[in-house]
């Protein structure tokens, strides 16, 4: 269901086209409802509440570059909120915020907020060894023994290895996580990794009774006003929820869980998540203080990066233009819902292209400039001007850009032979009593089923939105082209300032790589 980027163009300038030579060319503001009080507003119902920005202590100029800015580098929502009031959209928002996208590691947050539900609910404790949640007999008692916290702050000790993660076809998550090594004491070692977070939504599962993606609508998505149309959720092909990525949600939804974090845990007067769980999801860990449970946290003296190609230990903060009390999930492509505590903010964000493309010209080299998980010009400019929008409190002037480090590589991330044999079900590393065709002489085809048997559902949401979506485009069509041009004007002054220093380093390390 994602729309390609040249799809992308292509419907808009169908829109642009049809709306020319429409009678009805005015600019119509688009429908929107009322805040329900001065500077504050109600939770989401079936809209979210808006106000203007200066109703919010925002200066809307420099809200308005800000979000233009995001909008024409890969963006295909954005949404801003203060105060609980949605003050300003990304340019393709009516057309695409209904489209449901991979979420991408994005999920690990959400994975995070289940295991938080479910410990409100007395159901589930974060300092419980898994093995009291797995079924008997499965697992050894070493991997039995790692904590829910450790799963949650990616301190499990387990071998880390792209090749074998990415795997879609892997036949068990929880197989799997049980059968490799320990590389590292669990609880002294930071490792970004995706296997862990499926065995955390496995052990919430064990912990509610009844299946993860069930739980996941009647507590969490139902609360906040996500209907179960909305969304689907990819499973492994033993039946278990993915949770490490592949939620597909739509960006217009974001917020709902946006307005959830910075309520602290409460939605429509609820309590859904206890306060001392989210205090603890954004407490930096001791092994990355950029990190807390499946989230990111702006604060601490260093980060570590999740890169696929190494980690890389990064000085604080990590988005040095934004608040030190600021959290955020960070799904590949950009999907994000960043909450701003002490500004009283939420910003989101969805994409389908790679992160903030144009400031990667400030890496230096090839190797850094496609790597996930390295924060950029783009998204240090568009804090920039967030904070500096904020009338109350002014904010102080950011300090300067500090480009990425240089990339390096770790082979072992992806060249391992017990590893690689392991994408075949072969090997010391492969899920144990499994092969290519399943586990336990069990065919694995369960999850696969359900999660082709989600798709259509969620599509056919998707595509009765775009009708009214579209019309709204249309409605905004005199306000579009300065916006584009807007963000145009700012991101080719982003790469004039970055490409003369960032020229000389791009070539000598192409001229490196390719042995001359």
């Amino acid at each position: 269901m994602k729309l390609s980027l040249s799809r992308r163009w292509a419907v808009l300038a169908g829109v642009l086209t049809a709306a020319l030579v429409a009678t009805a060319l005015a600019a119509v503001a688009p429908e929107r409802a009322t805040a329900a009080s001065g500077t504050r507003c109600a939770d989401a119902g079936d809209r979210y509440e808006t106000a203007r920005p200066e109703q919010v202590g925002l200066d809307p100029v420099t809200l308005g570059h800000a979000l233009n800015l995001l909008s024409v580098n890969g963006s295909e929502t954005v949404q801003v909120y203060r105060h609980n009031c949605l003050v300003g959209t990304g340019i393709f928002d009516p057309l695409l915020g209904h489209v449901p996208g991979n979420n991408w590691s994005q999920t690990k947050t959400i994975t995070a907020l289940l295991a938080g539900r479910a410990a409100t609910l007395g159901l589930l404790s974060v300092d419980d060894p898994i093995g009291k949640y797995l079924p008997p007999g499965l697992g050894d008692e070493a991997h039995r023994a790692v904590t829910v916290r450790q799963l949650l702050t990616q301190t499990s000790g387990i071998r880390a290895n792209w090749t074998r993660e990415l795997n879609l076809a892997m036949p068990d998550r929880v197989r799997e996580f049980l059968s490799l090594p320990f590389d590292h004491q669990p609880g002294t070692f930071y490792r970004y990794s995706q296997t862990g977070p499926s065995v955390v939504a496995y052990v919430v599962q064990r912990a509610v009774g009844e299946d993860l993606q069930d739980f996941a609508q009647r507590e969490l998505f139902g609360p906040v006003g996500i209907p179960r149309a909305h969304w689907f959720w990819l499973r492994d092909r033993a039946g278990n929820t993915d949770g490490w990525s592949n939620l597909f949600l739509p960006g217009h939804d974001f917020g709902r869980i946006g307005q959830l974090l910075a309520n602290n845990g409460t939605f429509h007067g609820k309590r859904l998540i206890s306060e001392s769980y989210l205090r603890e999801l954004r407490t930096p860990s001791p092994t990355n203080p950029g990190y807390g449970y499946l989230t990111w946290l702006n604060a601490g003296p260093y980060w570590i990066t999740p890169s696929a190609f190494a980690s890389t230990r990064n000085p604080a903060p990590m988005i040095a233009s934004a608040p030190a009390d600021m959290y955020f999930s960070y799904g590949f492509f950009g999907q994000h819902v960043f909450v701003i505590p002490g500004l009283d903010m939420v910003v989101t964000r969805s994409s389908g292209t790679l992160n903030w493309p144009p400031s990667r010209l400030d890496a230096g080299d090839p190797l850094t400039a496609v790597a996930p998980g390295q924060t950029t010009r783009v998204e240090y400019e568009f804090f920039r001007l967030l904070t500096q929008s904020v009338v109350t409190p002014r904010q102080p002037a950011p300090p300067p850009y500090v480009a990425p480090k240089p990339g390096a590589v770790d082979p072992s991330l992806f060249v391992s032979v017990p590893d690689n044999l392991a994408v075949a079900q072969l090997g010391p590393n492969a899920p144990k009593g499994c092969t290519i065709f399943g586990c336990g002489g069990k065919l694995a085809a369960a999850g696969t089923i359900r999660s082709l048997m989600d798709v259509p559902r969620t599509g056919f949401a998707a595509l009765t939105a775009l009708p009214a979506g579209t019309a709204q485009l249309a409605r905004q069509v005199p306000d579009l082209l300065p916006r584009l041009l807007d963000g145009w004007q700012q991101t080719a002054r982003i790469a004039g300032e970055q490409l003369p220093a960032a020229l000389p380093a791009l070539l000598a390390s192409l001229q490196q790589s390719v042995g001359g």
